[in-house]
């Protein structure tokens, strides 16, 4: 008897699994459909349950063996076959509402967690703060932080006689105590001009700025431009007057002036100043307080917090991204919420990779990194996209929901490449176009685009401004991103390719078949490439400081068409 009820009791739950499972599949099917941003048009037809013919029709129109979206809602876009046309999620909604399906959209793009808005499952703690060192070339401010570390911490490295030129051309990150063995991680900004974007990045991702002004020189140029993105960002600045050791005991006037010249900008109204030298350690320790006492504040206004709960998925932001020989691609990431270890999934930028190992700005290994902490990453690429990202969000994810996110990344890029220029003229030709390719499935003539562009000469080819080609690698991507945004201003100059790490094969082939030379900013040549590069004729120029190589891009596109 104990058998028979037994196998019944199983027969029972057999038949609730059953019922439940059919239960869900009901509710899926009275469930909109979830829609990404980008799909391909096979895709969509699936979800829509409808024949790939119908939804082809209604969506784009066919000619020349090209494919064209029919929307006049939306830049036309031309595709080269079915299996590359891809719709963005308006266009697949308006393609779902001719065929009375309502669907949703489904937001696979992870994104920043407030830690203002905390879950149950989640954890609130302090993070460490993170304060950006800004303003002038040669200001003192790579000295300092040596001087500042070297007082707490006698062991670590110095950063500046390590530094080409003594000039800062990356954003250097260290740790240094404040008071109380709280730590704070330190941002070292370049101050030249051509690095802009770095300043600019250090400030967004700060909670508070050391503005340093060199009492010999005072108020400059990238003062004023650090003075810009602490008022851009809002955050709360500790003003130093630095090197006035040069002075002795008459710098108290010299530096009144500079304070006064400093206090007519309102976002440095209420700031501390204090009178320091990099070089002699004078007034550091005030300064250590004067910023505890900061920190301490933002504390007190939670502007600290940071999601450490179990079920926090690592956060943060990538800083730089550099080729280091036997390591690959590192990755220098802002930690801002959660925990990061060895081996997670993660996507950043073009990236999905997965954690091999990390280090402190020492070279120190390191197992996790907290909110707060700078780390340097190695990791395996898991997907076929090789460029470094920079200045891009760094989420720890599934592997699964990894790989959704990168598909709707390239998917996006994918789509952009096929979009039509949309110049004065051309959309409204293209609308036209659409018309007449209506009127091809009916067995009529039609005109192409670039017929339409032909006849009209919608672009004057005396208005075209001849350009030259160049190649630009550098050492890391935050130098590569500045180096571009001054070539970009540069209306005589077309880069055709960029890339991270030492002059390769690959740059001297694309250097031949686009007749250009190469620039290099911190890279090598090495003897096969440079033996390469001299049978095949192609420029090189190496140089070891930005504006030396920004110097070297301006003489070429100088140069005479006949000479060059």
């Amino acid at each position: 008897m104990a058998r028979i009820a037994k196998i019944e009791a199983q027969a029972q739950e057999r038949e609730r699994i059953r019922l439940e499972q059919r239960q869900r599949v009901l509710e899926m099917r009275n469930q909109p459909p979830a829609i990404p941003a980008f799909i391909r048009i096979r895709n969509l037809a699936k979800a829509l349950r409808q024949p790939l013919d119908k939804v082809l029709k209604h969506t784009v129109t066919k000619s020349n063996r090209r494919f064209y979206l029919k929307t006049k809602n939306h830049q036309p876009a031309e595709f080269k076959g079915v299996k590359q046309i891809v719709l963005p999620f308006r266009v697949a909604q308006e393609v779902a509402e001719h065929f009375g399906i309502q669907i949703a959209y489904d937001d696979l793009e992870p994104e920043l967690s407030e830690p203002s808005v905390v879950s149950d499952e989640e954890i609130l703690g302090l993070r460490q703060p993170v304060i950006a060192v800004m303003g002038h070339v040669d200001h003192g401010k790579t000295t300092l932080i040596d001087t500042l570390r070297k007082q707490t911490e006698a062991s670590l490295k110095q950063i500046a006689p390590l530094e080409k030129h003594g000039m800062t051309q990356k954003i250097n990150v260290c740790e240094a105590i404040l008071m109380k063995d709280v730590k704070a991680t330190f941002l070292d900004t370049p101050g030249h001009f051509h690095f802009f974007r770095m300043r600019t990045s250090a400030a967004q991702v700060a909670d508070a700025v050391l503005l340093i002004v060199a009492a010999d020189e005072g108020v400059l140029l990238q003062t004023e431009e650090s003075i810009g993105a602490i008022e851009e960002a809002g955050l709360p600045a500790v003003i130093c007057i630095n090197k006035v050791d040069l002075f002795g005991e008459d710098s108290k006037g010299q530096v009144d002036s500079i304070v006064n010249e400093l206090r007519s900008y309102v976002a440095l109204q209420n700031s501390p100043v204090l009178s320091i030298s990099g070089k002699t350690g004078a007034g550091l320790d005030d300064l250590r307080h004067t910023v505890w006492k900061l920190v301490s504040g933002l504390a007190s206004d939670q502007r600290l917090g940071a999601l450490v709960g179990p079920q926090t998925h690592a956060e943060g932001l990538v800083l730089e991204s550099v080729a280091v020989k036997g390591r690959g691609t590192v990755l220098r990431v802002l930690i801002k919420n959660g925990k990061l270890a060895a081996k997670q999934h993660f996507i950043a930028g073009m990236i999905h990779g997965v954690v091999r190992s990390m280090s402190d700005a020492e070279g120190r290994d390191v197992k996790r990194a907290l909110p707060g902490t700078v780390v340097d990453i190695t990791y395996s690429n898991k997907s076929k996209n090789v460029d470094a990202p920079n200045e891009h969000g760094f989420f720890v994810l599934s592997e699964a929901r990894a790989k959704q996110v990168l598909e709707q990344r390239e998917l996006a890029l994918e789509f952009n490449d096929c979009l039509l220029p949309a110049v004065d003229g051309v959309l409204a030709e293209s609308d036209a176009e659409y018309t007449s390719m209506d009127a091809e499935e009916e067995g009529q003539d039609v005109t192409s685009v670039g017929d339409v562009a032909e006849a009209d000469d919608v672009i004057n080819e005396n208005d075209l401004i001849e350009t030259k080609s160049i190649i630009v690698k550098a050492d890391g991507a935050g130098s590569l991103a500045s180096i571009q945004d001054t070539v970009d201003e540069m209306s005589g100059i077309s880069t055709v390719r960029l890339g991270i790490g030492n002059i390769s094969v690959k740059d001297i082939d694309v250097a031949v078949n686009g007749k250009c030379p190469i620039f290099g900013f911190n890279v090598k040549l090495r003897k096969r490439e440079a033996k390469l590069a001299t049978e095949r004729g192609v420029r090189v120029i190496l140089r070891s400081t930005v504006h030396e190589l920004i110097e070297e891009v301006t003489a070429f596109e100088q140069l005479d068409a006949t000479s060059g």
